[in-house]
């Protein structure tokens, strides 16, 4: 009994799928698939260079002495913020304001005796051409007054020599910024050239970036590039080429350019050493471009359809190159004015006839 139950029920699935004819599940010929077709042509296409770079401020420089002192006021530490003028560094200055006071006291009495000999002078030589005063007594106040003259020179030299050393005994924010590095303590020997703070405008920042020989000639001044630092929560943002260093490194054949940023003001959150990414679009030579919708995809093969002359569609295996927005590059398998399906709305199969809209 169950054996006869089985038998009926292969036999009526038999009969099922004899009945269901290929046929109908097929498309039909008398109404084939729209498509839309194209012609491959080559065609300019632009594409997006990528280069990394580090995030830098415009100005940065190390403030340093020429006096040799001892640094008696250091209140700054790395990472404060300075106005222009606040006091960062201040060196002992005793034995500069002493020999100032001593330069302006010989220079108060060579003053006076200059005044006095300028009177003599002119009374001499208004005396010398009446006759009344001989030409020795008129050599002799010539000499004394341009002795005078001298005297006061070489002494306003060293004053305004003392003066520029005691302003390097105060060093004061160029602008305003933040301390980068502070490279001493308070109490240590300053030295003259030695650096004493590292110091960075707050304002105004930069990107450097680092491009190989083949890629230099993509960069020109003024040109415009996208720059991301996503460690600072910064995307897209519109930087302007700067620099592009006409000496690259020997060794490494590498060229450094330079990318000014759009000021943000003190709050844009970019440091100096930050990574960041430029992106430059740039016009390369004609490609073979086909659509996106065009592809199709077998496992680790790509191909399209070739279109026939009849509106048959053959599958052609291709080789794909970049892709650029809503086209990818043909590197090879499909020729220049050769039609191909771009879109379709049902799916092909070989041989098959379409509607090409």
């Amino acid at each position: 009994m169950a054996i006869s139950k089985l038998l009926a029920v292969v036999l009526l699935s038999f009969s099922a799928y004899a009945c269901s004819s290929p046929e109908k599940n097929s498309q039909d010929p008398e109404n084939p698939v729209s498509v839309t077709a194209e012609t491959a042509k080559f065609s300019q296409i632009s594409a997006l260079n990528h280069f990394s770079g580090t995030v830098k401020s415009e100005h940065t420089v190390e403030l340093s002495t020429k006096v040799m002192g001892r640094i008696t006021q250091l209140n700054v530490e790395a990472g404060d913020f300075a106005r222009k003028g606040d006091m960062l560094v201040r060196i002992k200055d005793d034995n500069l304001q002493a020999q100032k006071n001593q330069v302006e006291a010989n220079l108060s009495q060579a003053r006076s005796v200059l005044q006095n000999t300028e009177t003599n002078y002119n009374r001499l030589k208004a005396l010398h051409e009446k006759g009344s005063a001989t030409q020795k007594e008129f050599d002799d106040i010539s000499t004394q007054y341009e002795a005078a003259k001298a005297n006061v020179t070489v002494l306003n030299g060293k004053l305004l020599e003392i003066e520029d050393m005691l302003a390097y005994t105060v060093l004061e924010a160029p602008f305003d910024g933040y301390v980068v590095a502070k490279r001493v303590s308070q109490g240590d020997m300053a030295a003259p050239g030695q650096p004493l703070v590292s110091f960075e405008q707050a304002n105004g920042m930069k990107v450097e970036v680092t491009v190989p020989e083949t890629e230099i000639t993509l960069f020109s001044l003024n040109d415009k590039v996208s720059v991301d630092v996503k460690a600072a929560g910064r995307q897209r943002l519109t930087g302007v080429v700067s620099s592009v260093h006409p000496s690259g490194n020997r060794v490494s054949r590498q060229f450094m350019v330079e990318v000014s940023l759009p000021d943000m003001g003190r709050s844009h959150g970019l440091k100096s050493g930050m990574f960041a990414e430029v992106g430059l679009s740039s016009t390369s030579d004609s490609a073979l471009t086909v659509p996106k919708t065009a592809v199709i995809e077998r496992g680790q093969l790509t191909g399209l359809y070739a279109l026939t002359d009849d509106s048959e569609v053959l599958l052609r295996w291709v080789r794909l190159g970049d892709t650029i927005g809503n086209q990818v590059e043909i590197l090879s398998g499909l020729k220049q004015g050769e039609k191909y399906v771009s879109s379709f709305e049902a799916p092909l199969r070989e041989g098959q006839k379409v509607n090409v809209q």
